[in-house]
């Protein structure tokens, strides 16, 4: 018997291992699309399924499909199903999946200017960032995305970051103080938070809820969406609206799979792509506050900084721009392009 279980166990997981195969075989764009199939879309992303991506990529879902007649089926993998951000983005260039919604920070990781979006306070505003990545900073930004294999849909928010901490409020720079706080694997974030007197602690997200729990590290900083979706108030009770970095993402596609489209294929591929950016930054804004009111539900603090304080970290931040520019292949034209906003919105 115990022989005969231990079979079963190993058929069931090689079926699992066949399955995940089939999700991931390379697929081959080189040809055009017969009017008779169906046009398979993989896309994933890393966070709930209560996260406005997750419900902007089911409306996306449901439009593509609708309005080609069920030409595309589209299969949307959540909460990190097909690995975490870079390992998508990677999946999407070499063509195992079709699309994703990669953050700002991991394209860093790619090619270093993409750090511009990450610089301190860099927008003031949603409006602002949204406006000109979709416009002069996407000119700059996206064709870089092109040279990796991507074709880049739309700039899409996830909104401002904010600092989580317990017993802390944070509202200058000497609040941070020896405090040491999860960030991710980004060099902007890591020296901004040095800059401020922190001890950044790069770490993966899906280590982070189990580092505050056990005190591994003391504070962190995410979208409140990002907050909120992963229940981060069981394990912090302090939350200061900062604001500190903005979150982006590009809603991406492997170039070569999105260049195979033809025609209609394209024009419906099109349409319900840039109501996905659409539909995602809506969400965001929309259930900001409502996060917020739920953070104070939850009993968490949420501490208010003024524009006088925030003028405070951006003094003690202003070397990690000239980082950017002297370490980072950055330029004062790409600054000047993602600031291009700031006073219209």
């Amino acid at each position: 018997m115990e022989r005969k279980g231990k079979v079963i166990v190993a058929l069931t997981l090689l079926v699992v291992i066949l399955a995940n195969v089939a999700i991931f075989t390379k697929m081959s764009f080189n040809k055009r699309h017969t009017g008779q199939e169906t046009i398979v879309v993989r896309i994933g992303h890393t966070v709930a399924e209560d996260n406005p991506i997750n419900q902007a990529a089911l409306i996306y879902k449901e439009e593509l499909e609708r309005i080609s007649n069920g030409r595309f089926e589209v299969r949307v993998y959540p909460n990190q199903a097909l690995g975490g951000d870079r390992q998508q983005t990677e999946s999407a260039i070499l063509g195992y999946i079709h699309g994703c919604v990669p953050p700002s920070a991991v394209l860093a990781g790619f090619d270093s200017r993409f750090m511009v979006v990450d610089l301190p306070f860099i927008f003031k505003t949603g409006e602002a960032a949204t406006t000109t990545l979709n416009a002069e900073l996407g000119e700059e930004l996206d064709p870089i995305l092109e040279e990796l294999g991507l074709h880049p849909v739309g700039w899409t928010e996830s909104g401002f970051r904010y600092v989580t901490s317990n017993n802390k409020p944070i509202n200058k720079p000497s609040d941070l103080s020896g405090l040491s706080i999860r960030t991710q694997e980004n060099p902007i974030h890591v020296a901004s938070f040095r800059a401020w007197g922190a001890n950044p602690t790069p770490m993966a997200f899906s280590e982070l809820f189990t580092a505050l729990q056990q005190g591994a590290v003391d504070a962190q900083e995410n979208p409140i969406m990002v907050i909120m979706s992963n229940r981060l108030f069981e394990v912090q009770n302090t939350l200061s609206l900062t604001g500190h970095f903005f979150s982006a993402g590009c809603f991406v596609f492997n170039r070569e799979f999105y260049e195979s489209l033809q025609g209609q294929d394209k024009e419906w591929f099109e349409e319900a792509g840039e109501n996905f950016v659409e539909n995602l930054t809506r969400l965001v804004r929309e259930q900001a506050d409502g996060y917020i009111e739920q953070a104070k539900k939850e009993g968490m603090n949420v501490v208010e900084v003024s524009p006088e304080e925030k003028d405070a970290f951006i003094k003690q931040a202003e070397p990690v721009f000239d980082l950017f520019i002297q370490r980072f292949g950055g330029s004062q034209q790409l600054i000047d392009k993602a600031m291009l906003y700031n006073d219209e919105f």
